[in-house]
């Protein structure tokens, strides 16, 4: 009985032992695992939205936000300039639609300041879903950018 409580105690303390260096090994791994994954997506987003990584924020960097449903919203990027962009190309960027998350990524790898974005909610005519921009509104898809 005696060395079955021996034995028994020397295997959790070895479990033990094991799970704390399996979880130290976890945590170690898993924040150069989370800076590769980020690297890898920044490379899928430069090699899918190559013109988003040629942007000049010299006079800001207008992001174009429409909304698809209820709370699904999509984006596309455009360096600021001096004029107001025509409907065909704010229309435009519906063909490659960013999502906030991957515009996100692309403005902090560019290492464009918050200062700098130029957030304009629009209404674009590929979705059915409708909606008013009104101050209200304009203020929610600010918040979408922290």
């Amino acid at each position: 009985m005696k060395f079955i409580s021996i034995v028994l105690a020397a295997s959790l303390m070895l479990s033990a032992t094991a799970c704390s260096v399996s979880k130290g090994e976890t945590e170690l791994t898993s924040g150069s695992s989370y800076n590769s994954e980020i690297k890898s997506e920044v490379e899928r987003l430069r090699e899918k939205y190559p013109e988003y990584f040629e942007l000049s924020a010299f006079k800001g960097i207008e992001i174009y936000v429409w909304e698809m449903a209820d709370g699904s919203y999509h984006c596309g990027l455009m360096s600021g300039t001096n004029r107001n962009k025509t409907d065909e190309e704010i229309w435009d960027l519906a063909r490659k639609p960013l999502s906030i998350e991957e515009a996100k990524m692309i403005l902090n790898e560019l290492k464009i300041d918050k200062d700098y974005w130029i957030i304009i909610p629009v209404v674009q005519p590929i979705s059915s879903y409708r909606y008013v921009i009104d101050d209200a509104y304009r203020e929610k898809v600010r918040k979408l950018f922290g």
